[in-house]
């Protein structure tokens, strides 16, 4: 039974109970402070992998099953060549059964066990388990919850006297419980900024519909969960009758099975009712759902749909079409997307099998020149293995791949009782673990022509594009009819990509000359100071405005900006920032009816900018001083045709004011009205004064985890 990684998914949701299998190898990218994404692969040659060594034969090793007088049932792996025990306590509910509107609080519920018992503080546990040298954790997934401890055999009795008690005797402070949230929150802002974190919410929302494997914890849920919520939680699902222990480790069967009836004898409680879930709904016909990322250079493709359940008789020649398509280097997609065509780092398959419907996923990030045609590469390999268009040595690499990589997986004690506790949480065959290898090695051609015919249908896919959709909308039509959403999932009108000039009336003469220091900061540390410094003089026989920008620290930033002060009609941008040993270079000016200059990032050439001159136009840099002349009042919204520094195009800067109040930074106490800003860098709150001219004193940049704050203005 092949265990492969999985894309990441907030960090919530690491964990993953079900078995997953994912036809993975990994992609590496760098991120730049403008949102850069990955520089495209070069075209590499093809080489020919190594033939395989015959096959060894691998014995399983043996393991225990017993059930506890309460009902909870055991899994043992004996094994005494370490003096050391894991215990893993596993209950048959996961964030699927997460109240209505409420998502988290299975995560919220295993995270908080730990942090006190009725007998015990956060501190009291962890310093009781760190005294022994042990670990106790908890998480939870979709399918399952899962506590762990690991120790040495002889402080075996120390950590199941604390696994029972943080199981069993939970009291969720309410001080832990906001600690916990406002983690998530800030963990799910950073989330929200990347564009891969949105393909994947967005793909399961496509293929679950109403089923809770297409739901994530939003701010709106996190928000809204209580202390009771995950008191009921634990009082429904923490019962014996739900568990599986799973013992590893230098234990004799018997002695483990007579300290678990010491320390959860008492533990009282059947199996929760089965929860009555919607079932998904399978497509009838393909559909792009395209998620606007304004200024992206790069594209997230993800395609799919629903596969059967865990306990379907084709799951393993699924799991051999999936190495094929889509099996780390050796896959179809690797082969083609990066070795041959060069269009991206990875390209590859993730087949996922669940307690309920799986789902099956092709997956890319490719520069947006070659999103149609990574497309079209995909959808044509995907049909080539339907037809059966696969050689001997296709197939044979793929199961040798996959027989000869299954050991690795089972070297362990922990490894082969981790192992045999997801196949039995998936309801699949005792032996099912044992005998995997096996099965791979009997799958033939046709076995997996018929497989892929059977289940993998990509006339049904629904196709999820992350990118920039003034850039490459029209580019993807062909794959079916498009849905446009914003980054929120929300429904988007064409027109609103339209960048068009504005007609607001943009009077300078209220901007005051002096200086701004900002506060970086960085979950409440300051990290870097930012200065900003104003001016007013003449620049080309215009009375003008300038602004300089500096940084700095690991990233360093210097970015001049000059407009005319009586319209805030824009003259020049310069910017210049240094991340690590990477420099992104943008330098803008306006000649005649043309903004016209060149911008430089980290892997690629320079690129020439040319771009007509509109009404309102502004350049990098100059948002901030818009914002200190704009009639700002409650419900208040503006929209501005706005450079794209990344992306050398014009895009939309939208200011929306969506609340007042007042707002505390080191630079003092401020009455402030809050905006919503967003724009192709991303988005952002900010917090300007209600006083003209309208300063900002705080900004919170959405997808990450800083805060930067007025210092003091003089």
């Amino acid at each position: 039974m092949r265990r492969v990684r999985a894309p990441r998914r907030a960090p919530s949701e690491e964990v993953m109970m079900t078995r997953i299998r994912t036809i993975v190898c990994g992609a590496a990218f760098v991120a730049f402070a403008f949102g850069l994404g990955a520089a495209p692969a070069a075209a590499q040659k093809k080489e020919q992998p190594p033939a395989p060594g015959p096959l060894r034969p691998v014995e399983f090793p043996a393991f225990h099953e017993r059930t506890l007088k309460n009902g909870a049932q055991v899994i043992i792996v004996e094994n005494h060549e370490q003096p050391v025990v894991s215990v893993n306590l596993r209950l048959r509910s996961g964030s699927k059964h997460d109240p209505a509107g409420k998502a988290g609080v299975a995560s919220f519920t295993a995270m908080l066990l730990d942090k006190g018992t009725k007998t015990r503080s956060a501190d009291a546990i962890a310093e009781s388990i760190d005294f022994v040298g042990g670990s106790l954790s908890a998480s939870a997934g979709d399918d399952a919850i899962s506590v762990s401890a690991s120790v040495l055999t002889e402080f075996l009795d120390t950590a199941l006297v604390l696994m029972s008690d943080i199981v069993r005797n939970p009291t969720f402070p309410e001080s832990e419980l906001e600690t916990e949230r406002q983690r998530m929150l800030s963990a799910l802002q950073a989330n929200l900024g990347q564009p891969q974190y949105l393909a994947e919410r967005q793909f399961l929302r496509e293929v679950y519909g109403e089923h809770p494997y297409g739901t994530r914890p939003s701010p709106e849920s996190v928000r809204a969960i209580t202390r009771d919520d995950l008191v009921a939680y634990h009082a429904t699902h923490f019962r014996p009758g739900n568990a599986l222990f799973v013992v590893a480790g230098d234990v004799d069967p018997n002695d483990i099975v007579q300290r678990l009836e010491r320390h959860f004898g008492d533990w009282q409680g059947a199996a929760p009712a089965k929860a009555s879930l919607p079932t998904p709904a399978d497509r009838s016909a393909r559909e792009v759902v395209f998620v606007h990322k304004p200024g992206a250079v790069q594209a997230v493709i993800r395609i799919g749909h629903l596969l059967p359940p865990a306990t379907h008789q084709d799951w393993v020649a699924l799991d051999v079409v999936g190495q094929i398509l889509g099996g780390g280097t050796t896959g179809w997609f690797f082969q083609t997307l990066r070795q041959e065509k060069g269009y991206t780092y990875a390209a590859y398959a993730t087949l996922a099998q669940r307690l309920e419907p799986g789902y099956f996923q092709a997956w890319a990030e490719v520069r947006n020149e070659v999103v149609d045609s990574t497309l079209a590469e995909f959808f044509r390999l995907i049909e080539k293995l339907r037809a059966g268009d696969f050689s001997d040595a296709d197939l044979t690499t793929a199961k040798d791949f996959m027989t000869g990589s299954f050991p690795l997986q089972i070297e362990t004690p922990q490894q082969v009782a981790n192992q045999i506790a997801s196949a039995r949480l998936l309801g699949l065959p005792d032996d099912y673990v044992a005998t995997y290898r096996d099965k791979v090695a009997a799958i033939t051609a046709a076995d997996v022509r018929r497989a892929a015919q059977t289940h993998i249908r990509p006339d049904r896919a629904v196709v999820v594009v992350v990118g920039d959709a003034t850039q490459i909308l029209d580019n993807v039509s062909g794959y079916g009819p498009i849905r446009l959403l914003d980054a929120d999932g929300n429904p988007l009108d064409r027109s609103a990509l339209e960048v068009r000039g504005s007609d607001l009336a943009l009077d300078g003469s209220a901007i005051e000359a002096g200086t701004r220091v900002y506060d970086v900061m960085f979950q409440g540390n300051a990290i870097a100071s930012l200065t900003v410094t104003t001016t007013r003089e003449e620049i080309s026989g215009v009375q003008a405005i300038r602004s300089v920008g500096e940084m700095g620290g690991m990233t360093s930033l210097r970015q001049e900006v000059a407009f005319a002060a009586a319209d805030l009609r824009p003259l020049f941008s310069k910017t210049e920032q240094q991340v690590g040993s990477n420099t992104i270079s943008v330098d803008l000016r306006v000649e005649g009816d043309e903004v016209v200059g060149t911008v430089s990032l980290p892997g690629s050439e320079p690129r020439d900018v040319s771009i007509d001159v509109v009404s309102g136009l502004l350049l990098p840099g100059m948002d901030d001083y818009a914002i200190m002349v704009l009639d700002l009042a409650p419900g208040a919204s503006f929209t501005l045709p706005v450079v794209n520094a990344q992306g050398g195009t014009l895009t939309n800067l939208e200011i929306k004011v969506v609340g007042e109040g007042e707002v505390t930074v080191p630079a003092g106490e401020f009455e402030v009205y809050e905006l919503e800003v967003t724009s192709a860098a991303g988005s952002m709150k900010l917090y300007a004064t209600k006083a003209a001219p309208h300063i900002v004193v705080k900004q919170e940049p959405a997808g990450q985890p800083v805060t930067i704050e007025l210092k003091e203005k003089k």
